[in-house]
């Protein structure tokens, strides 16, 4: 199966004239800069109603046992985890540049779920196969992209199976693959699976990918992927060197 990409246009930032570039820059930090407010006008109400819940709770703990307020906490849980999700998605672009070891990243990645994909009857492995040198990336976020990937393979998955993770480079690109003996992505789902708040996992927030992918093409890098419905799923990431 060809490689999942993106339509875009014919005139980007990169390619247009500085004018249209400055124009595109403004527009972008100004929607950045709104989507900052309106999640920060959600975030405190929600914060304070969740300490109320809290609070409730503790004054009257027998409410534990009532599924309506099981089915509020839950509820709570994920409209915190949709605003972290919001904030790391309008944040994606935004890069703190070091000089980064992918390798040593993915390692700690991989070490870090590896007792929990074991738990699962889930076999993850890490392959260097060629020397991986240094280059300027942001730490947090790449680790971002690289447990992402690994935590939707073990989801696609469930129980018994194999992830395996693999880095090479070719002197100009670093490549990072991960693939999963999961059930494959179905074909009407392929289409739309970088788009935010498209999800059609249960209880998923549809910014997972969303942010993977913004902060790849940050890195002036590209993500794409193949799958055969019912079979495995490869997910791959470029990440040039300079």
């Amino acid at each position: 199966m060809e490689p999942q990409t993106i339509p875009s246009c014919s005139v980007t930032p990169e390619n247009a004239s500085p004018d249209y570039q400055r124009l595109y820059e403004e527009l972008r930090d100004r929607q950045q800069l709104m989507l900052s407010q309106i999640s920060h006008e959600i975030r405190n109400p929600v914060t304070l109603i969740n300490s109320f819940l809290q609070l409730f709770q503790t004054h009257h703990p027998d409410i534990v046992q009532d599924e309506c307020w099981t089915k509020i906490m839950e509820n709570m849980h994920f409209l915190i985890a949709l605003l972290e999700e919001f904030s790391s998605f309008n944040n994606s672009a935004k890069l703190n540049l070091k000089n980064v070891s992918l390798d040593a990243i993915i390692k700690e990645t991989v070490d870090s779920l590896t007792p929990l994909c074991h738990s699962l009857g889930i076999s993850l492995v890490y392959q260097k196969e060629t020397a991986i040198p240094l280059i300027q990336a942001d730490p947090v976020k790449t680790r971002q992209v690289v447990l992402n990937l690994l935590t939707n393979a073990r989801e696609a998955i469930g129980t018994q199976g194999l992830i395996s993770c693999t880095l090479s480079c070719d002197g100009e690109n670093i490549y990072l693959c991960v693939k999963d003996t999961g059930s494959g992505i179905p074909s009407s789902y392929q289409k739309d699976i970088f788009q935010p708040f498209v999800t059609h996992k249960q209880g998923g927030t549809g910014l997972g990918l969303a942010i993977c992918q913004r902060i790849v093409q940050a890195h002036n890098g590209r993500i794409y992927f193949r799958s055969v419905p019912g079979q495995e799923t490869e997910f791959h990431v470029v990440f040039p060197i300079t």
